[in-house]
């Protein structure tokens, strides 16, 4: 391109182009009398260092959104590569319908 040439601008539409983004695994239930039950999700981040804490964010109609709610717990996993189908798989099936830790070869531990 030489300098008399112009990049057309571009616009778009507000939101978080920030990418790629790695994907976790978070972990609920089993507690509270609600099943274990994990979902993916990319929307995670840091929040503060001292106290260590972090953010998800869960869509209100996601199943896990309401276990979440009512037990105030979640673990965030980060998978390994070799997880990635599982990461996935675990992504486009709900919990309402699956149990996802019998379908994968992931176990829910006691905290």
């Amino acid at each position: 391109m030489t300098k008399d040439e112009h990049i057309q601008k571009q616009s778009w539409k507000p939101g978080n182009v920030l990418s790629p983004v790695p994907a976790v695994l978070v972990s609920c239930g089993g507690s509270k009398g609600w099943k274990p039950n994990m979902l993916t999700i990319a929307w995670t981040g840091s929040v503060c260092s001292e106290p260590p804490m972090l953010s998800i964010s869960v869509r209100p109609e996601r199943y896990s959104h309401a276990i979440i709610s009512a037990t105030r717990e979640f673990v965030v996993n980060v998978p390994s590569l070799h997880q990635a189908r599982t990461v996935d798989w675990c992504g486009i099936v709900s919990g309402r319908d699956v149990d996802k830790f019998s379908h994968t070869d992931l176990t829910p531990a006691q905290h």
